[in-house]
């Protein structure tokens, strides 16, 4: 499957600190990728080059993103049957959203799901018991709002429970 992700550039700080939060609260996920958002989601019938070449095209017309995390939330995945923390999307969300539906004015339009709202976040925690979710302290994240930028779309393969970067595209200036 072929997904669609910004990598936001946080402070060092930050960034140590997401990283020790996802080892403890999503170890798995931790390992096969990076604190990321995800703009497209698993497209199964359109090959990585033309969505590659939609990202270039779309690239050239956004400008690089300056977002904000203002707040942490538990909610449900039905996708993965599973309860996780994310990291919600303030500053910056508008941009977000236009940017994931811009993404899927292509070839892979049939995979959009217009009946799911998207809603711009990043997890950094999973656990089937929500229970589990409760305890964990998003204050040893940093204090919120937590701000990073967002420069550059990369296109990913999920292969075998392997990530592969197909590209990795920036964004305009």
């Amino acid at each position: 499957m072929i997904y669609v992700l910004a990598y936001p550039r946080f402070d060092a700080a930050v960034m140590q600190s997401l990283d020790a939060f996802r080892g403890k609260h999503e170890p798995a996920r931790a390992r096969l990728v990076a604190p990321h958002i995800t703009l497209v989601f698993g497209v199964r019938t359109t090959s990585a080059e033309d969505i590659a070449a939609l990202c270039a095209q779309v690239a050239r017309q956004t400008k690089a993103i300056a977002t904000e995390f203002a707040s942490a939330e538990i909610s449900y995945d039905p996708f993965e049957k599973t309860h996780k923390i994310s990291l919600l999307c303030s500053k910056g969300a508008d941009l977000l959203t236009a940017l994931h539906r811009k993404l899927y004015e292509g070839p892979h339009l049939h995979e959009f799901d217009p009946e799911m709202p998207y809603r711009p976040h990043m997890t950094i925690g999973a656990s089937v018991e929500r229970s589990k979710l409760h305890v964990a302290d998003t204050a040893s994240i940093g204090t919120f709002p937590i701000t990073a930028n967002i420069d550059d779309l990369a296109v990913v393969r999920l292969i075998n429970g392997e990530l592969q970067t197909i590209s990795t595209i920036k964004l305009s200036k």
